[in-house]
């Protein structure tokens, strides 16, 4: 598409599109990061539904961040080398997910057990954002291919 300018007016011209153009960046970059959020809570694992709720996006001038922003996070998403956890959060895991209404026998068991495992083994990572990253950049790349064909 053509369009005629005089050159005295040329320099306003470019500032126009480009304040056109950045504003079709912004708005294609934030639609895909608010259509990726659902998908993110859906793939996070839950226990208490901490991590999953703690998904963010943070908007400002210049910038978009998405993010998890529980404690534990990190670890969920890239896991962690061999240590030994408190036995305490572990006892309240097992007690939610063996249904108790009471630590018991069976729960000091399954926390004792799982202690010693990720003492020995550490945490695996699940990768939740990573694995999201290309389908993000996809939405990114198809928001603004069809921003800038109009």
């Amino acid at each position: 598409m053509a369009k005629v300018v005089s050159l005295d007016k040329f320099a306003e011209e470019m500032k126009a599109y480009q304040k056109k153009s950045i504003e079709k960046y912004k708005k294609s970059l934030i639609d895909a990061l608010l259509k990726s959020l659902p998908r993110l809570v859906k793939a996070s694992p839950v226990d208490t539904g901490l991590f999953a709720q703690s998904w963010d996006l943070i908007l400002e001038e210049k910038s978009a961040i998405l993010g998890n922003y529980a404690p534990h996070a990190p670890v969920i998403e890239f896991g962690a080398r061999p240590f030994t956890p408190p036995i305490g959060p572990l006892l309240n895991w097992a007690r939610r997910v063996l249904k108790q209404p009471e630590v018991n026998d069976a729960c000091w068991a399954l926390a004792r057990y799982t202690q010693q495992k990720i003492s020995e083994e550490g945490m695996k990572p699940h990768f939740i954002l990573t694995n999201a990253l290309d389908s993000i950049m996809e939405d990114i790349r198809m928001n603004m291919k069809k921003a800038f064909e109009k």
